[in-house]
């Protein structure tokens, strides 16, 4: 399966957005996350809840870019391209799975990759913006498969140079 859907709804681990820690207003944190279970998010209340003045199509280009990246260095085992994209648990995790997949090789094309950003919100020290990535994947050139998955990318607010890492990944079901 793809890196990306084995991991759990829970886990808090992270992926870089190079060149798009811009400075936003500091929103308000949500009582209740804005997705859930695949539906779609009304597009009023994903407004409400991103900064008027938030990079969102740059936001949304290098998270795309991201999302390809960190496939083709999972399917390489770069070891060093991943530590660069997450956190230190995400890294873990992804580590062992390489390691789970032995010499196996693996190719993921991307063939299609949507973004859209649900939301941004601030906890405790660190910024937090969900990402919803819809569309095809197609592994070791087999049968394309959709993929709809919730990043959870986080940036820490007390380092003016810190950039966005995947913090967390939520699978959503595929209608």
């Amino acid at each position: 399966m793809f890196l990306l859907a084995r991991f759990k709804k829970s886990q808090q681990p992270a992926m870089r957005y190079a060149g798009a820690d811009v400075p936003y207003r500091t929103p308000e944190p949500l009582q209740q996350p804005i997705y859930g279970g695949g539906s779609a998010v009304p597009a009023a209340a994903v407004a409400d809840n991103i900064p008027p003045d938030f990079p969102v199509e740059s936001f949304l280009r290098n998270g795309k870019m991201s999302f390809i990246r960190l496939q083709a260095a999972n399917d390489r085992k770069d070891m060093d391209d991943v530590r660069e994209y997450t956190t230190p648990e995400m890294f873990a995790e992804i580590s062992m799975q390489m390691q789970e997949r032995g010499d196996a090789l693996q190719k993921t094309d991307v063939m299609t990759i949507n973004a859209e950003l649900l939301e941004v919100a601030n906890e405790g020290d660190f910024s937090i913006a969900s990402v919803r990535f819809t569309g095809q994947l197609r592994e070791n050139n087999g049968v394309p498969e959709n993929v709809d998955e919730i990043w959870h990318v986080q940036k820490d607010l007390r380092d003016d140079k810190s950039v966005w890492l995947l913090a967390g990944i939520q699978q959503t079901s595929v209608q």
